[in-house]
């Protein structure tokens, strides 16, 4: 290794994804040496893999109607950090496009040029006396008197020992490890397919219980989308095929039954699913909302393209008739319930015309009148993209404990930081941005002692 590691950090990431990378960065410009590990064969992590949108709510006041049980802290920072974080992503030179407001309907967006953002980010930790290293593996915490004052790990045949003032924990989650998704999500979340990198195992939620740190809220909940089944999940099947229009259609379970307010979005129909049998639904749409909305693009620069056809295409169960009646018996060859399907769909069109009829689920905002032909349908399975819940923090990104103190000299950021989300989905990228300045500040004033230059970059 050309790097010296006999020398202390003021800094050591581990992980190097968008909160990892975006804690490095801050914490150069702090003036500090840091040492990023990566478990995979290059960073970028989960956000490598993304459409590059960088997103939350516009406001608290949106923020609230949308997570009413969101954390009180956690969220507006978000919030109101997203603004320094486009700032962010402006200053390493990458480009950022112009801001739209209507993402997802309610949130404020921008697409960033994520692979250009982490070579920068990268470049800018080595000069600044840095290191980022690649197929880090068996990555433990060094402690000392309760403090966690370093690392110890693999990197191809050394076994390293690296002392450092503060480590940051941004492994991407544990969506990728079924133990941990049983038993802290549950439901059979375990079978689920996975829509990120396969590196995020619950490396950092292990290290940090092991110090001392306690889970987060909100445990039960993820982000992911429903795609196609029975097709296998691949970064290039889960960026052109998720069936983010599903907010305007019909989805059964195999009962016929509908389980969720469709209009809440597709990652909440997501999870619901988890729960239904077998774990598979079918999605029903119109001519209209296939005109309207399932060939439209999803958002600025998204890809518009006919995913009923594709997934066809693909070998996904679909089906494309002239009429509903039609429609039921073929999905009724699926294993779906033909009774409960008929009554479903029935009662939908009574209550779409404003008629007081039993309902399953609550009628969306949105309804689809499912009047034009020809009907579409698709079975659907739910997947995971990282999970809402993770080491309990606080505003500053520490480690908390069961009785809510920080484990000294142990942050944690991105998806390994949990509780800030529960249900509906206000961001992903942008936490790991927001999170991984606050932690190099709070981690480096403590370090630091508020020298000159950390006091004028804050």
């Amino acid at each position: 290794m050309s790097l010296d590691l006999s020398q202390p950090f003021d800094l050591v990431v581990v992980g190097a994804g968008a909160a990892g990378l975006a804690t490095a960065n801050r914490a150069i410009d702090l003036g500090a040496r840091v040492l990023v590990l990566e478990k995979g064969a290059s960073v970028g992590g989960s956000a490598a893999m993304s459409a590059g949108i960088l997103w939350t709510a516009p406001s608290l006041e949106v923020l609230w109607q949308v997570q009413p049980d969101a954390d009180p802290v956690l969220g507006p920072t978000v919030v109101e950090g997203y603004e320094q974080a486009v700032e962010d992503v402006r200053a390493a030179g990458v480009s950022v496009s112009e801001e739209w407001l209507d993402h997802l309907e309610w949130g404020r967006a921008c697409k960033i040029d994520i692979l250009g953002l982490f070579a920068a980010w990268t470049e800018k930790v080595t000069a600044g006396g840095g290191g980022v290293l690649t197929g880090v593996g068996d990555v433990r915490l060094l402690r000392e008197a309760g403090r966690v004052v370093g690392v110890g790990f693999r990197h191809e045949t050394d076994q390293v020992v690296v002392r450092a003032a503060a480590v940051v924990l941004a492994t991407g989650g544990f969506q990728g490890d079924p133990e941990l998704k049983q038993r802290l999500i549950g439901g059979g979340v375990d079978d689920i397919a996975v829509r990120s990198n396969p590196h995020s195992v619950g490396d950092g939620f292990r290290l940090g219980t092991c110090a001392g740190g306690a889970a987060s809220r909100h445990l039960s909940a993820f982000y992911g989308h429903t795609l196609p089944s029975p097709l296998p999940v691949s970064s290039e099947v889960f960026l052109r095929l998720t069936l983010y229009f599903s907010a305007y259609g019909v989805i059964v379970n195999r009962l016929g039954r509908r389980f969720t307010d469709e209009s809440l979005g597709d990652e909440v129909s997501n999870q619901r699913l988890v729960h239904q049998p077998g774990r598979r639904g079918v999605l029903i749409w119109d001519d209209r909302v296939q005109e309207d909305r399932a060939l439209a693009v999803p958002y600025p620069s998204g890809l518009a393209l006919d995913r009923h056809a594709e997934a066809t295409d693909l070998g996904a169960r679909s089906a494309e008739t002239d009429s509903l009646e039609e429609l039921v018996d073929v999905v009724a060859g699926w294993g779906v319930d033909r009774a409960g399907l008929q009554a479903t769909l029935e009662g939908y069109r009574h209550a779409s015309r404003g008629e007081h009829v039993p309902l399953d689920a609550p009628m969306p905002a949105r309804p689809s009148p499912l009047l034009t032909g020809p009907f579409r349908a698709l079975e659907v399975q739910p997947c995971i993209t990282m999970p809402f819940g993770g080491l309990r923090v606080d505003g500053d990104a520490r480690v908390l404990n069961r009785d809510g103190q920080p484990v000294l000299g142990l942050y944690a950021v991105g998806a390994d930081a949990g509780g800030a989300q529960d249900l509906r989905y206000v961001g992903g990228i942008v936490f790991g941005l927001v999170f991984g300045r606050r932690a190099a500040d709070s981690a480096l004033v403590a370090v630091k002692g508020g020298g000159d230059r950390l006091q004028a970059a804050l």
